[in-house]
């Protein structure tokens, strides 16, 4: 079917279909819908509203990030978590916003408004990511997590920012209705490429360095669930994953008492300069043949 036979069964302008085409022209829902039902494709009315919706979305977030601060961009994530009862979040290297101490989500938050120049209202957003963190415990949510061991060793805060953070993981990983897994380091698994969120079963989310970018169609939609259940049954769970995480802060403490040691003790205590060993070995041979000539 040509463009302009589309565009007569439709009641459109010849020129529609072109503009549509070329990307001129952004489709409403009733254009998808009227595209669809003329060339036998109804099965893909709903893959390519909600395309259409997220293209516009995403751009939309994105200007009003860069606009309005993050305090208020982490309000909306607020807004639009509270409505989800059942979250699957991956991340290969970071800790994610809902699991984060104060401390933790500072540093991410200071380098984020640092590195990609937006406002830097950082005690704010803080305060509206803790509010976040405290769906954990509201008890009518269900959090499955996964996280790479990289995300336990990766060096994104200071020693103290950072084991503080990995004791918490700790503790909330007793929470009945947190399923945290640890996907070990040599674990067989899927290239990863970035980390994500799936929102119930309507909504999957990444965020880049300069946009957060939600997906809606549900064939994307599924993908993502597909590689999240992989990476969960690949992850370690319950006492597994405590012990890599109390690994993970028994390495940092003993990196950290290594590093101390290190500017408080003179290495000339512990090795002697060369010249120093060279007057010893003099002094040993000197009086090894005193007794011999002695004998």
């Amino acid at each position: 079917m040509s463009g302009r036979q589309l565009a007569a069964l439709a009641g459109w302008h010849f020129t529609k279909v072109s503009k549509i085409e070329h990307g001129r022209s952004m489709p409403s829902a009733a254009d998808i819908e009227l595209w669809c039902f003329h060339c036998g494709a109804e099965n893909q009315i709903a893959d390519l509203t909600a395309a259409t919706r997220g293209i516009e979305k995403m751009y939309i977030e994105l200007k009003r990030l860069l606009r309005t601060g993050t305090a208020r961009y982490q309000q909306e994530l607020l807004d639009e978590e509270i409505r989800t009862r059942h979250f699957r979040i991956f991340d290969p290297a970071v800790i994610p916003g809902a699991l984060q101490t104060p401390g933790y989500a500072t540093v991410r938050l200071s380098e984020f408004a640092d590195m990609v120049g937006i406002p830097a209202d950082v005690p704010a957003t803080v305060a509206v990511r803790m509010e976040r963190a405290k769906l954990l415990l509201s008890g009518e949510r269900l959090f499955h997590v996964v996280l790479g061991e990289h995300a336990l060793r990766a060096a994104l805060a200071g020693r103290d920012v950072m084991e503080g953070q990995l004791h918490h993981l700790l503790e909330i990983s007793r929470l009945p209705r947190l399923r945290l897994g640890i996907l070990p380091t040599l674990a067989r698994h899927y290239m990863t490429f970035c980390g994500f969120w799936i929102f119930d079963d309507r909504e999957a989310q990444i965020e880049t360095y300069s946009a957060a970018v939600r997906i809606t169609q549900p064939r994307e939609i599924a993908m993502y669930a597909k590689v999240f259940e992989h990476y969960s049954r690949r992850a370690v769970y319950g006492q597994q994953a405590r012990d890599l995480i109390s690994q993970a802060i028994a390495d940092l403490v003993k990196n950290l008492s290594q590093a101390t040691l290190s500017n408080l003790v003179d290495p000339r205590w512990l090795f002697p300069y060369p010249r120093e060993l060279a007057r010893q070995r003099s002094v040993a041979v000197t009086e090894g043949l005193r007794a011999r000539w002695r004998a």
